[in-house]
């Protein structure tokens, strides 16, 4: 068997046909593409990839905001066998170096206006072979991507690759230390792309609003769940709440696949005299924490079911799902999908009961082959054969898993532990917060103290002490937050995640 990720393309066109696949969607102007025109855009490109050396097993980077030319390009990569190393583009260039020289990149796509940035990145950088730019108005030393996609044949053979084949090396976001490049393979991802269908059923009918980066793992799945059920797949620059609305409106769009930063700024903007949304059937939330109270939000004011999911890089990504057809319990993020077993284990590495909280566990044919050029990382993530997702929970006895904290989150106030998630959801109870974090800063007789911060709602007021208040009212006092602070905004990674480090740094 072929187990090239890029295959799925081509089981499209087998299955259903030309058909209307993407569309690429700006305020003001779109792009339409057939699935055919997709895989001889791909193979032009594997072709012109070809022409210039880059050969299987090398690396090639992309570095662009969401357009076509990703999955043009990541298709094009996979079929001559070599591995995509999808880069957010918004890194500095000291982050984006560090990344190119750890994977020993060998090409880099990115577009005109990043390349200032790029280059300056890869300066000096020998393994860096080619620069292909698009939109490329002649810069010296570089390849224009649209001539090898125009100049090159779109019959392309893609390459036989085994199942435990790299396909793609996508780096964590470093919460702590620099981040690790995850290494996945062919099988990692399609074989978790094929077991996390049945829980959202899909088929032709569909049409998926994907706003999301399409250089996050997250992103990258939905992409070919629409190649392999037929579906159409709209994608949008960046996360734009009036277009979004717009779209879904225009579009008929049945399915919008988000995180839970953007349903809290689709509420504020949904007007229900211009935004019809009677088509969605699903809402999909994962990737970060949903608030229950941002949950009974969207389907008391937007309409639909939402549905949450919980997936890791390291785990291609998804692990679970709240399946279609089935009970869902507040605050759960559903049951494993196929193939994907769940043990939550303690600090010893005992697998504990029903019920009782520790470490979320993770096995299954979607588990990372470890961690690029780090042994150690990688033995202590794929301990005794289980991935250590760092992530706090338990599993109820109809196997519903609930997510408390981040184990690296969870607060220690004078040997308590404090979960941050518990606190959140208290503050999220109160109409005049928008969004919530909590984390613990150093306390010179705890150890730790409880912090806050909050972003309000337009045109609420609430002082801290009354948020404070609420909170001892729900929990124990020690366990309250000692300050509150009120931002305007928070730091938050590409795909949508509070950065809790940022906050513990304002202190």
């Amino acid at each position: 068997m072929n187990w090239n990720y890029a295959r799925y393309g081509l089981e499209s066109i087998n299955k259903f046909g030309e058909y209307e696949i993407l569309i690429y969607e700006e305020q003001h102007r779109e792009e339409r593409f057939t699935n055919v025109e997709l895989s001889n855009r791909s193979n032009a490109l594997a072709n012109g990839l070809t022409g210039l050396g880059i050969e299987r097993g090398d690396i090639v980077a992309v570095i662009l905001p969401n357009s076509p030319a990703v999955p043009i390009s990541y298709m094009g990569i996979f079929k001559i066998g070599a591995v995509f190393l999808p880069v957010i583009f918004g890194l500095t260039a000291p982050e984006i170096r560090y990344i190119l020289e750890d994977s020993q990149a060998v090409a880099i796509i990115t577009n005109e206006e990043l390349y200032p940035k790029i280059k300056e990145a890869s300066k000096g950088l020998e393994t860096v072979r080619h620069m292909i730019i698009i939109d490329n108005q002649n810069i010296p030393g570089t390849t224009a991507f649209e001539s090898l996609i125009a100049n090159n044949s779109v019959d392309y053979e893609m390459a036989v690759m085994e199942r435990d084949d790299l396909a793609v090396l996508m780096y964590t976001s470093g919460t702590t230390g620099f981040p690790k490049g995850v290494m996945l393979s062919h099988w990692n991802i399609g074989s978790n792309l094929e077991h996390g269908l049945p829980s959202w059923p899909t088929d032709k009918s569909d049409v998926y609003l994907v706003p999301l980066p399409l250089n996050h793992i997250y992103g990258m799945l939905m992409v070919n769940e629409c190649n392999i059920t037929g579906a159409t797949l709209i994608i949008h620059k960046g996360f734009d709440p009036t277009l979004v609305l717009k779209s879904i409106t225009e579009h008929q769009v049945t399915v919008f696949v988000g995180v839970p930063t953007m349903y809290i700024m689709l509420l504020q903007m949904y007007d229900p005299a211009i935004h019809k949304l009677s088509s969605i059937r699903r809402w999909i939330s994962a990737a970060a924490p949903l608030s229950v109270e941002t949950l009974r939000m969207v389907e008391e004011k937007l309409g639909g079911v939402l549905y949450q999911g919980y997936g890791m890089t390291e785990t291609s990504p998804t692990i679970s799902r709240q399946p279609v057809g089935r009970d869902r319990k507040p605050g759960s993020v559903g049951t494993p999908i196929k193939n994907v077993e769940i043990g939550i284990f303690d600090d010893l590495d005992q697998e504990l009961l029903v019920d009782k909280e520790g470490e979320i566990c993770v096995r299954g044919p979607n588990v990372m082959k470890g961690y690029l050029n780090k042994p150690q990382e990688t033995e202590a993530a794929l301990k005794n054969g289980w991935m250590h997702t760092g992530d706090m929970g338990y599993l109820d006895k109809d196997g519903d898993l609930f997510i408390t904290d981040r184990k690296k989150d969870l607060i220690i106030r004078g040997g308590e532990n404090i979960s941050p998630g518990a606190i959140e959801e208290i503050l999220y109870k109160n109409e005049e917060v928008l969004e919530a974090a909590v984390v613990g800063v150093p306390d010179p007789v705890y150890g730790e103290e409880v912090k806050a911060f909050v972003i309000l709602r337009p045109g609420f007021q609430i002082s801290e002490q009354d948020l404070i208040d609420q909170c001892v009212k729900a929990v124990s006092r020690f366990k309250a937050p000692k300050s509150v602070t009120f931002l305007n905004e928070f730091p938050k990674s590409s795909v949508g995640k509070i950065l809790k480090r940022e906050l513990r740094k304002m202190g």
